[in-house]
Protein backbone atom coordinates (compact mmCIF):
# COMPACT_ATOMS: atom_id res chain seq x y z
CA UNK A 1 0.00 0.00 0.00
CA UNK A 2 3.03 1.91 0.16
CA UNK A 3 2.04 3.67 -3.29
CA UNK A 4 -0.79 5.44 -2.05
CA UNK A 5 1.98 8.26 0.07
CA UNK A 6 2.77 9.19 -4.03
CA UNK A 7 -0.70 10.83 -4.34
CA UNK A 8 -1.79 14.02 -3.27
CA UNK A 9 -5.31 14.52 -0.59
CA UNK A 10 -7.41 14.93 -3.66
CA UNK A 11 -6.00 11.65 -5.86
CA UNK A 12 -5.84 9.99 -2.56
CA UNK A 13 -9.65 10.57 -1.66
CA UNK A 14 -10.89 9.39 -5.06
CA UNK A 15 -8.41 5.70 -4.91
CA UNK A 16 -9.74 5.39 -1.83
CA UNK A 17 -13.26 6.40 -2.27
CA UNK A 18 -16.22 3.80 -0.50
CA UNK A 19 -17.99 1.45 -2.72
CA UNK A 20 -20.84 2.50 -4.99
CA UNK A 21 -20.70 4.78 -7.56
CA UNK A 22 -18.06 7.34 -7.84
CA UNK A 23 -17.48 10.45 -10.04
CA UNK A 24 -14.49 12.10 -10.31
CA UNK A 25 -14.02 15.00 -12.40
CA UNK A 26 -9.97 15.55 -13.47
CA UNK A 27 -9.42 19.06 -14.00
CA UNK A 28 -6.70 19.02 -17.02
CA UNK A 29 -3.00 17.83 -15.68
CA UNK A 30 -4.35 16.30 -12.70
CA UNK A 31 -3.43 13.08 -12.70
CA UNK A 32 -6.82 10.90 -13.69
CA UNK A 33 -4.64 8.14 -15.08
CA UNK A 34 -2.72 7.95 -11.92
CA UNK A 35 -6.07 7.65 -9.91
CA UNK A 36 -7.12 4.97 -12.31
CA UNK A 37 -4.21 2.73 -11.96
CA UNK A 38 -4.06 3.41 -8.39
CA UNK A 39 -7.94 2.79 -7.82
CA UNK A 40 -7.75 -0.36 -9.56
CA UNK A 41 -4.55 -1.84 -7.72
CA UNK A 42 -6.29 -0.20 -4.51
CA UNK A 43 -9.18 -2.39 -5.29
CA UNK A 44 -7.10 -5.64 -5.46
CA UNK A 45 -4.04 -5.05 -2.92
CA UNK A 46 -6.36 -3.18 -0.28
CA UNK A 47 -9.98 -4.45 -0.87
CA UNK A 48 -8.75 -8.41 -2.02
CA UNK A 49 -10.94 -7.75 -4.68
CA UNK A 50 -10.22 -10.76 -7.38
CA UNK A 51 -9.06 -8.95 -10.48
CA UNK A 52 -11.79 -11.03 -12.51
CA UNK A 53 -14.30 -9.04 -11.32
CA UNK A 54 -12.85 -5.52 -12.64
CA UNK A 55 -13.58 -3.94 -15.93
CA UNK A 56 -11.84 -1.12 -17.05
CA UNK A 57 -12.33 1.03 -20.21
CA UNK A 58 -11.19 3.67 -21.74
CA UNK A 59 -11.32 5.33 -25.35
CA UNK A 60 -8.24 4.42 -27.16
CA UNK A 61 -5.66 1.58 -27.18
CA UNK A 62 -2.85 2.96 -26.23
CA UNK A 63 -4.33 4.89 -23.19
CA UNK A 64 -5.18 0.98 -22.60
CA UNK A 65 -1.78 -0.32 -22.82
CA UNK A 66 -0.34 3.00 -20.38
CA UNK A 67 -2.96 1.90 -17.82
CA UNK A 68 -2.51 -1.93 -18.17
CA UNK A 69 1.28 -0.95 -17.86
CA UNK A 70 0.86 1.64 -14.86
CA UNK A 71 -1.39 -1.23 -12.72
CA UNK A 72 1.90 -3.54 -13.57
CA UNK A 73 3.98 -1.77 -12.50
CA UNK A 74 2.07 -1.47 -9.09
CA UNK A 75 0.94 -5.06 -8.64
CA UNK A 76 3.29 -7.10 -10.66
CA UNK A 77 1.04 -9.97 -12.03
CA UNK A 78 -1.69 -10.08 -9.77
CA UNK A 79 -3.95 -8.02 -12.16
CA UNK A 80 -4.09 -11.12 -14.47
CA UNK A 81 -7.77 -11.60 -15.30
CA UNK A 82 -9.07 -8.07 -15.48
CA UNK A 83 -11.27 -7.15 -17.78
CA UNK A 84 -9.13 -3.86 -19.44
CA UNK A 85 -9.63 -2.45 -22.88
CA UNK A 86 -11.30 0.09 -25.35
CA UNK A 87 -15.29 -0.17 -25.11
CA UNK A 88 -15.05 -1.49 -28.65
CA UNK A 89 -12.87 -3.94 -27.35
CA UNK A 90 -14.48 -5.06 -24.52
CA UNK A 91 -17.58 -5.81 -26.46
CA UNK A 92 -16.31 -7.53 -29.16
CA UNK A 93 -14.77 -9.81 -26.27
CA UNK A 94 -18.42 -10.04 -25.38
CA UNK A 95 -19.84 -10.83 -28.61
CA UNK A 96 -17.54 -13.26 -29.32
CA UNK A 97 -19.25 -15.76 -26.58
CA UNK A 98 -22.55 -14.59 -27.13
CA UNK A 99 -23.10 -13.57 -30.72
CA UNK A 100 -25.22 -16.40 -31.47
CA UNK A 101 -28.27 -15.09 -29.57
CA UNK A 102 -28.64 -12.13 -32.03
CA UNK A 103 -28.33 -14.42 -35.23
CA UNK A 104 -24.25 -14.18 -35.87
CA UNK A 105 -21.82 -16.44 -35.39
CA UNK A 106 -18.84 -16.33 -33.11
CA UNK A 107 -16.25 -16.09 -36.33
CA UNK A 108 -18.31 -13.04 -37.18
CA UNK A 109 -15.99 -9.84 -39.29
CA UNK A 110 -15.82 -6.81 -38.11
CA UNK A 111 -15.99 -4.49 -41.27
CA UNK A 112 -13.66 -1.45 -41.92
CA UNK A 113 -14.96 1.72 -43.49
CA UNK A 114 -13.85 0.61 -47.06
CA UNK A 115 -15.96 -2.63 -46.36
CA UNK A 116 -19.04 -0.50 -44.95
CA UNK A 117 -18.81 1.82 -47.74
CA UNK A 118 -18.57 -0.96 -49.85
CA UNK A 119 -21.94 -2.53 -48.44
CA UNK A 120 -23.66 0.56 -48.76
CA UNK A 121 -23.16 1.41 -52.23
CA UNK A 122 -24.47 -2.49 -52.67
CA UNK A 123 -27.34 -0.97 -50.92
CA UNK A 124 -28.13 1.79 -52.87
CA UNK A 125 -28.05 -0.22 -56.23
CA UNK A 126 -30.25 -2.49 -55.21
CA UNK A 127 -32.62 0.32 -55.01
CA UNK A 128 -31.50 2.06 -58.23
CA UNK A 129 -30.84 4.62 -56.21
CA UNK A 130 -27.83 6.74 -57.50
CA UNK A 131 -24.82 7.25 -55.86
CA UNK A 132 -23.74 9.96 -56.88
CA UNK A 133 -26.83 12.12 -55.37
CA UNK A 134 -26.57 9.94 -52.10
CA UNK A 135 -23.25 9.50 -51.75
CA UNK A 136 -22.02 6.16 -49.76
CA UNK A 137 -19.58 8.13 -47.44
CA UNK A 138 -22.06 10.46 -46.45
CA UNK A 139 -24.88 7.99 -45.97
CA UNK A 140 -22.90 5.89 -43.80
CA UNK A 141 -21.90 8.91 -41.68
CA UNK A 142 -25.78 9.29 -41.06
CA UNK A 143 -26.00 5.59 -40.33
CA UNK A 144 -23.44 6.11 -38.04
CA UNK A 145 -24.98 9.21 -36.21
CA UNK A 146 -28.21 7.30 -35.89
CA UNK A 147 -26.46 4.56 -34.37
CA UNK A 148 -24.50 6.83 -31.46
CA UNK A 149 -27.84 7.76 -30.76
CA UNK A 150 -29.47 4.47 -31.09
CA UNK A 151 -31.88 5.07 -33.39
CA UNK A 152 -33.11 1.91 -35.71
CA UNK A 153 -34.31 2.24 -39.14
CA UNK A 154 -37.94 2.90 -38.11
CA UNK A 155 -37.43 5.77 -35.47
CA UNK A 156 -35.26 7.99 -37.95
CA UNK A 157 -37.17 11.26 -38.36
CA UNK A 158 -37.93 11.34 -41.62
CA UNK A 159 -38.18 15.15 -43.16
CA UNK A 160 -37.99 15.00 -46.48
CA UNK A 161 -36.98 12.66 -49.60
CA UNK A 162 -32.79 12.44 -48.32
CA UNK A 163 -34.53 10.95 -44.98
CA UNK A 164 -36.95 8.34 -46.41
CA UNK A 165 -33.73 6.89 -48.72
CA UNK A 166 -31.59 6.67 -45.35
CA UNK A 167 -34.04 4.77 -43.65
CA UNK A 168 -33.96 2.14 -46.18
CA UNK A 169 -30.76 2.28 -47.02
CA UNK A 170 -29.81 1.64 -43.44
CA UNK A 171 -32.26 -1.11 -43.16
CA UNK A 172 -30.78 -2.63 -45.96
CA UNK A 173 -27.09 -2.22 -45.09
CA UNK A 174 -27.72 -3.95 -41.80
CA UNK A 175 -29.73 -7.08 -43.58
CA UNK A 176 -26.09 -7.19 -45.18
CA UNK A 177 -24.15 -7.29 -42.73
CA UNK A 178 -25.85 -9.93 -41.18
CA UNK A 179 -26.27 -11.59 -44.09
CA UNK A 180 -22.38 -11.33 -44.18
CA UNK A 181 -21.83 -12.28 -40.24
CA UNK A 182 -20.73 -8.85 -40.12
CA UNK A 183 -20.37 -6.12 -37.33
CA UNK A 184 -19.49 -2.65 -38.41
CA UNK A 185 -17.54 -0.71 -35.13
CA UNK A 186 -20.70 1.24 -34.83
CA UNK A 187 -22.54 -1.63 -33.81
CA UNK A 188 -19.96 -3.50 -31.39
CA UNK A 189 -21.48 -1.00 -29.25
CA UNK A 190 -25.47 -1.01 -30.21
CA UNK A 191 -24.95 -4.91 -30.47
CA UNK A 192 -23.60 -5.24 -26.88
CA UNK A 193 -26.21 -2.77 -25.78
CA UNK A 194 -29.44 -4.69 -27.52
CA UNK A 195 -27.90 -7.95 -26.27
CA UNK A 196 -27.76 -7.01 -22.46
CA UNK A 197 -31.46 -5.02 -22.81
CA UNK A 198 -33.27 -8.40 -25.05
CA UNK A 199 -31.65 -10.92 -22.83
CA UNK A 200 -31.69 -10.16 -18.67
CA UNK A 201 -29.98 -13.91 -18.31
CA UNK A 202 -26.81 -12.23 -20.35
CA UNK A 203 -27.18 -9.49 -18.34
CA UNK A 204 -27.18 -10.43 -14.99
CA UNK A 205 -23.93 -12.91 -15.64
CA UNK A 206 -22.06 -9.97 -17.05
CA UNK A 207 -23.36 -7.93 -14.06
CA UNK A 208 -22.53 -10.47 -11.64
CA UNK A 209 -19.02 -10.65 -12.42
CA UNK A 210 -17.93 -7.10 -13.01
CA UNK A 211 -18.13 -5.96 -9.13
CA UNK A 212 -16.25 -2.95 -9.89
CA UNK A 213 -15.98 -1.11 -13.16
CA UNK A 214 -14.01 1.73 -13.89
CA UNK A 215 -14.48 4.42 -16.64
CA UNK A 216 -11.37 6.80 -18.13
CA UNK A 217 -12.43 9.73 -20.37
CA UNK A 218 -16.07 9.48 -19.27
CA UNK A 219 -17.11 12.88 -20.66
CA UNK A 220 -16.74 11.50 -24.18
CA UNK A 221 -19.01 8.43 -23.92
CA UNK A 222 -22.24 8.27 -25.96
CA UNK A 223 -25.55 7.16 -25.36
CA UNK A 224 -24.73 3.12 -26.29
CA UNK A 225 -21.55 3.28 -24.33
CA UNK A 226 -23.48 5.19 -21.01
CA UNK A 227 -26.06 2.44 -21.54
CA UNK A 228 -24.11 -0.30 -21.68
CA UNK A 229 -22.26 1.21 -18.53
CA UNK A 230 -25.49 1.16 -16.77
CA UNK A 231 -26.48 -2.31 -17.71
CA UNK A 232 -23.61 -3.65 -16.15
CA UNK A 233 -23.58 -1.71 -12.88
CA UNK A 234 -26.88 -3.03 -12.76
CA UNK A 235 -25.89 -5.88 -9.83
CA UNK A 236 -23.10 -3.94 -7.59
CA UNK A 237 -23.71 -0.50 -8.62
CA UNK A 238 -19.62 -0.28 -7.87
CA UNK A 239 -19.00 2.24 -10.57
CA UNK A 240 -15.88 4.65 -10.87
CA UNK A 241 -16.00 7.30 -13.78
CA UNK A 242 -13.35 9.89 -14.32
CA UNK A 243 -13.99 13.03 -16.42
CA UNK A 244 -14.13 16.38 -17.19
CA UNK A 245 -16.88 18.12 -18.71
CA UNK A 246 -14.64 20.81 -20.35
CA UNK A 247 -12.53 18.36 -21.59
CA UNK A 248 -15.07 17.18 -24.20
CA UNK A 249 -13.37 16.36 -27.84
CA UNK A 250 -15.34 13.90 -29.85
CA UNK A 251 -19.23 15.47 -30.68
CA UNK A 252 -18.40 13.90 -33.92
CA UNK A 253 -19.20 10.37 -33.24
CA UNK A 254 -21.96 10.90 -30.37
CA UNK A 255 -19.82 11.56 -27.32
CA UNK A 256 -22.28 13.63 -24.69
CA UNK A 257 -20.58 15.17 -21.89
CA UNK A 258 -24.17 15.75 -20.71
CA UNK A 259 -23.52 12.12 -19.49
CA UNK A 260 -21.90 13.26 -16.52
CA UNK A 261 -25.43 15.20 -15.42
CA UNK A 262 -27.35 12.31 -16.41
CA UNK A 263 -24.54 10.32 -14.37
CA UNK A 264 -25.43 12.73 -11.11
CA UNK A 265 -29.36 11.96 -11.85
CA UNK A 266 -28.60 8.38 -12.01
CA UNK A 267 -26.79 7.58 -9.13
CA UNK A 268 -28.07 10.47 -6.80
CA UNK A 269 -25.91 9.13 -3.94
CA UNK A 270 -22.53 9.01 -5.71
CA UNK A 271 -19.75 10.36 -4.09
CA UNK A 272 -18.41 13.49 -6.41
CA UNK A 273 -14.81 14.38 -5.83
CA UNK A 274 -13.06 17.26 -7.71
CA UNK A 275 -9.38 16.75 -9.12
CA UNK A 276 -7.99 20.23 -9.44
CA UNK A 277 -3.96 20.24 -8.67
CA UNK A 278 -2.66 20.42 -12.40
CA UNK A 279 1.18 19.32 -12.69
CA UNK A 280 1.54 20.67 -16.50
CA UNK A 281 1.31 24.39 -16.18
CA UNK A 282 1.97 27.56 -14.85
CA UNK A 283 -0.84 29.34 -13.01
CA UNK A 284 -1.11 32.24 -15.57
CA UNK A 285 -1.93 29.43 -18.15
CA UNK A 286 -4.36 28.06 -15.70
CA UNK A 287 -6.41 31.23 -14.77
CA UNK A 288 -6.33 32.04 -17.85
CA UNK A 289 -8.14 29.08 -19.35
CA UNK A 290 -10.39 29.00 -16.49
CA UNK A 291 -11.48 32.93 -16.95
CA UNK A 292 -12.60 31.34 -20.68
CA UNK A 293 -14.55 28.32 -19.30
CA UNK A 294 -16.03 29.59 -16.65
CA UNK A 295 -18.65 31.03 -19.29
CA UNK A 296 -19.75 27.46 -19.75
CA UNK A 297 -23.31 26.21 -18.37
CA UNK A 298 -23.72 23.29 -17.14
CA UNK A 299 -20.59 22.45 -15.64
CA UNK A 300 -18.85 21.95 -12.25
CA UNK A 301 -16.68 24.56 -11.34
CA UNK A 302 -13.32 24.10 -10.58
CA UNK A 303 -10.46 26.21 -9.22
CA UNK A 304 -7.38 24.89 -10.52
CA UNK A 305 -3.67 25.55 -9.33
CA UNK A 306 -0.65 24.11 -9.02
CA UNK A 307 3.02 24.51 -7.98
CA UNK A 308 5.18 25.06 -11.02
CA UNK A 309 4.84 29.33 -10.13
CA UNK A 310 3.05 31.99 -11.66
CA UNK A 311 4.31 32.12 -14.93
CA UNK A 312 5.40 34.34 -17.54
CA UNK A 313 2.45 36.39 -19.10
Amino acid sequence: MDFLNSLNHQQKAAVTAPDGAVLVLAGPGSGKTRVLTHRIAYLIASKQVNPYHILAVTFTNKAARVMESRVFDLLGSEQRGMMLGTFHSVCARILRREAKYLGYTQDFSIYDEDDQQALVKRALKEMNVDDKAFRPASMLASISRAKNEMLTPEKIEVKGYRDQVLQRVYKRYQELLLSCNALDFDDLLVVTARLLKEFPEINNAYSQRFEYILVDEFQDTNTPQYTLLKSLSKKHGNIFVVGDEDQSIYRWRGADYHNVLRFEKDFPDCTKILLEQNYRSPQIILDAASAIIDRNRNRTAKKLFTDRGSGER
